[in-house]
């Protein structure tokens, strides 16, 4: 368990610092640009190459690479796990230079298919130079995302975890600098964003040469590594397209409501990425390599017990993070974007968001862990078969709540929902398959966490209103923020000290001895 909290603490802090100059990009990005349709383009051009990245490389290629990989290594030699590397990143190569020709050429039409309901051909256009110039991108990141899988399986987690830092300061660069060049300003932005695919590449490289790899262009589609790798990648690539336009679906929809819409989905969603990020990706990273050593040497009682654990790890995390954004959102809404372009308005709008995509953030955060507890198992069948479930349920829901005075609110409140059904299928199959997990044994731990959270909530309650988030300064809502953020984090930790939550134990020994 301390070898897991080591590592996921190294993920948690690069994470961390990477969610932290996020949200100063998302910041001035809400500052120089507000909630229009210019930035509605710019969401809709940026999230095209970084959805291909999911599709081609952080998800099919890494679940499909790594419990290979890592096989290798345990079970044959180094060189032999070196050897597959090769062929996988000089496969990927190939693959990424006739996608991104075809992603820039075909531009228009992909822009079409992204945001259906863009009605105003300015802003089509803009969404589509500036995918055109961005669409790059996914070279860069889709090779951090295969350098994330060597050093991974080496345990080597400081590099690809520090990566989106870069991504970040490309952005804030462009945000601030680059555009005063452009009449659009946001052009410098998308420009930033390639600087920082760059950077994120060259942070790499010393890493990769510690765990001793060295680039060499070999294909060989007969060896039998390369065979079992695209025999888990064809399921893992359809799993993935699932998911992606499950994500596809709810900016079309998103795309026929208020301008602003998707501005204020996008907002709300680098919230809960952020606790997502920190805790439930940082765990998900380490614990996908140590499952697939397990797996490899068929001990299915640590694999297990590594999966029960983390999963109380992430809630004693989540539980009350969640309980911050549904009960305090809009304060920190209020804090982080609230100024100049974005009003009060756009801030609650984004409110509605954060609140009903919150209601989810718990089941988000074990499908994270549980989906990879198939991969390391090389079952990729069964998440794909979920993930279409909760696509056509989320569509389903999607379509029928946005009808309603939710309208974009209503599309995370059936996300919400989807995820839920997912997870309880998935952990239901993963019993049968393994037996008892070892729920039972936990449950009174996860009660506590659930205690803690409802008295930290009730004491935020009523320090936010104290204060009017509307018509105060910065200085007094920034003050009373970290207050009632430190109030209620105490009260959590207090609690969880008098239950006797073993979690608290474990996080308080690791921080403070030797």
């Amino acid at each position: 368990m301390n070898s897991l909290i080591k590592s996921t603490g190294i993920v948690a802090f690069s994470t961390l610092t990477s969610r932290i100059m996020g949200f100063i990009r998302d910041m001035l990005m809400a500052s120089y640009f507000g909630a229009t349709g210019a930035t509605d383009a710019f969401f809709v051009a940026f999230k095209i190459p970084n959805l291909f990245r999911r599709f081609v490389a952080e998800g099919a290629l890494t679940i499909s690479f790594i419990p290979i990989y890592t096989d290798l290594l345990i079970n044959k030699t180094q060189e032999d796990a070196q050897k597959f590397a090769q062929k996988v990143l000089s496969i990927l190569l190939l693959v990424l230079i006739v996608l991104i020709g075809l992603g820039v050429i075909f531009s228009p039409q992909i822009v079409k298919l992204f945001a259906m309901g863009f009605d105003d051909d300015n802003y089509f256009n803009l969404a589509v130079s500036l995918n055109r110039i961005m669409f790059p991108y996914l070279f860069f990141v889709s090779l951090v995302a295969f350098c994330m899988g060597v050093l991974n399986s080496h345990r080597y987690f400081f590099a690809p975890a520090f990566a989106p830092v870069f991504l970040n300061v490309g952005m804030i660069v462009g945000i601030v600098l680059l555009g005063n060049f452009f009449d659009v300003p946001l052009y410098g932005v998308a420009i930033g964003v390639l600087i920082g695919g760059f950077m994120q590449i060259i942070l790499q490289v010393p890493y990769m040469r510690k765990a001793g790899f060295k680039i060499k262009f070999n294909i060989d589609l007969k060896d039998p590594a390369i065979k079992r790798f695209f025999k888990l990648l064809g399921p893992a690539v359809f799993g993935m397209a699932i998911y992606q336009i499950n994500s596809l679906n709810l900016t079309i929809l998103a795309s026929f409501l208020d301008s602003g819409s998707i501005s204020y989905i996008y907002y709300s969603d680098r919230l809960n990425e952020l606790v997502l990020g920190v805790f439930v990706v940082s765990i998900g990273s380490v614990i996908l390599p140590q499952m697939s050593q397990y797996s490899a040497l068929d001990d299915m009682d640590k694999f297990k017990e590594l999966y029960v654990k983390s999963i109380v790890a992430v809630l004693f995390m989540t539980i009350p993070a969640a309980v911050i954004l549904t009960t305090v959102g809009y304060p920190i809404i209020s804090v982080l974007f609230m100024r100049n372009e974005f009003t009060s308005w756009d801030a609650m709008l984004t409110y509605r968001a954060l609140f009903y995509s919150a209601l989810g953030l718990v089941s988000v955060s074990i499908l994270r862990l549980t989906t990879p507890a198939f991969y390391a198992l090389k079952d990729t069948k069964t998440p794909v078969i979920t993930s279409a479930i909760s696509m056509v349920l989320t569509l389903l829901l999607g379509l029928l709540l946005m009808r309603t005075p939710l309208l974009h609110a209503g599309l995370m409140l059936a996300l919400s929902i989807s995820t839920t059904v997912q997870v309880i299928i998935l952990i239901i199959v993963l019993r049968k398959r393994l037996g008892k997990l070892g729920f039972s044994k936990v449950i009174s731990r996860i009660l506590k966490i659930i205690a803690a959270s409802y008295c930290s909530l009730m004491v935020m309650l009523y320090i936010s209103k104290l204060l009017d988030w509307d018509a105060a300064e910065f200085i007094s809502k920034l003050l009373v923020l970290a207050a009632l953020l430190g109030a209620g984090g105490i009260t959590y930790l207090i609690v969880c000290y008098v239950l006797k939550v073993p979690e608290f134990t474990v996080v308080v020994n690791r921080l403070f001895k030797p």
